[in-house]
């Protein structure tokens, strides 16, 4: 066996390509006009998604601080690396630049080992994270450092970055279909771009020209950048809510097949859209609820992928759906109201259960009018506790819209009966 064909050190395209400058670096100008004027070490937070040059931005600065750069990806590395590195930097009697890769992954005992060496400034903390430090970095750790959000890079960027390669390490032609097909497969991550590309070459080493076909067939088998147990998972989520909310199918349809082409639980996304059919439709849609509860029986009978047709109809029916949120803020007006009220609460008697002679005895239930027994079935009555029955609060103010119009037409119509203007308005 030719032992030396393990020997050799492969180094990727997009560590072979990464900017010795901050002139090479593109994208990020925001961030890197602030970067590049911190004359000072300082220890910050680097927060963004994958390939958008977090580690190419801890190697700038350890050179522009003329400090040397440790680096531990917290996968990997515990509390005894850190404190070797403390150790070091104590016996050179100069600071490290620690560059912490994906430091969320650190516990909270572990990062707490971190404080007292950035506080000292004993190492120069930059910790790189795909997910919001407000939930998962310890606020004694944000408190000591300074934060800074990298963007998804854009077409443009992205399209800088291809051609550089090409011109320089990777000697294909792609024409521009098969160009656009890598650039909106890679998700704004750099790093994704690059080994594709690299992918491509080695795949086809007997052709310098590559088509978009070929392009297809590699991207078929990579998975939309979508991870079910991060903060995309809320973000995904969230967009999806919106989207139906605001009776926009269209955009539903494009956040559900991200997540289910993501590996999304179904039966999660299918749970939110229950909510959503009480929260954002309500009594505007009456049949909202039925059917997404029907949805939700439904894929848990037959399961996926015929579940994404399931889940299709439920989708575009609930984002087409009139949309009232009459319901949902009645209850929060009401849980309010009770808050302030007090836990006092006097019953009015007629509307007590009578279980027994005793109760009946005392009044309960006594002078009660069954609605049922009076035209419309409804007749005049209070059933306010005794102190509100003077003035009684209203919470509930259904809309004009869809099967609600109706509701409210009828409330309105009864109460004028008694010569109160209750949801007339």
């Amino acid at each position: 066996m030719n032992q030396g064909l393990f020997s050799q050190h492969f180094e990727p395209l997009a560590s072979r390509l990464r900017p010795k400058t901050w002139q090479e670096v593109i994208g990020q100008e925001k961030v890197k006009k602030i970067l590049q004027s911190l004359t000072k070490p300082v220890s910050i937070l680097l927060y963004g998604p994958p390939g958008t040059g977090k580690t190419t931005i801890s190697k700038l600065l350890s050179q522009s601080w003329n400090l040397p750069l440790k680096s531990l990806n917290a996968v990997s590395s515990g509390v005894k690396d850190i404190k070797e590195i403390i150790e070091e930097s104590q016996k050179r009697g100069s600071s490290f630049v620690l560059f912490l890769d994906e430091i969320h992954r650190f516990s909270s005992s572990q990062q707490d080992s971190l404080l007292e060496a950035v506080e000292t400034g004993k190492i120069i903390l930059i910790g790189a994270t795909t997910e919001n430090p407000a939930f998962r970095i310890n606020r004694p750790l944000i408190s000591r450092t300074k934060i800074y959000k990298l963007d998804i890079l854009n077409e443009n960027e992205l399209s800088a970055i291809l051609e550089h390669a090409l011109s320089t390490e990777i000697k294909l032609t792609i024409e521009p279909k098969g160009k656009q097909l890598l650039i909106n497969s890679s998700g704004g991550d750099a790093r994704k771009i690059l080994s594709t590309l690299e992918s491509l070459q080695i795949l086809n080493k007997n052709s310098d020209v590559i088509d978009h076909q070929t392009i297809e067939t590699l991207l078929e088998s990579q998975i939309i950048s979508y991870d079910k147990n991060k903060e995309s998972h809320y973000d995904f989520i969230s967009a999806f809510i919106k989207s139906i909310r605001g009776s926009d199918p269209d955009a539903a349809l494009f956040y559900l097949a991200c997540m289910l082409e993501g590996g999304e639980d179904p039966l999660f996304i299918v749970r939110r859209l229950v909510i959503l059919a009480s929260e954002d439709i309500g009594n505007a849609s009456v049949q909202a609820l039925n059917a997404s509860i029907s949805a939700l029986h439904t894929l848990e009978k037959i399961g996926m992928p015929e579940g994404r047709i399931v889940l299709a109809q439920i989708t575009t029916y609930l984002a087409s759906c009139p949309k009232s949120n009459a319901s949902y803020l009645a209850l929060e007006k009401a849980t309010q109201f009770v808050k302030e009220y007090g836990i006092n609460i006097r019953i009015p008697s007629h509307i007590k259960n009578a279980p027994t002679f005793l109760h009946k005895k005392e009044g309960s239930g006594k002078g009660y009018n069954y609605p049922h027994d009076f035209p419309d079935s409804f007749v005049e009555e209070n059933y306010f506790p005794l102190d509100l029955a003077s003035s009684p609060p209203q919470f509930y103010f259904p809309t004009n819209l869809g099967t609600e119009k109706v509701l409210k037409e009828r409330l309105e119509n009864l109460w004028k009966k008694t010569g109160k203007k209750k949801y007339d308005y």
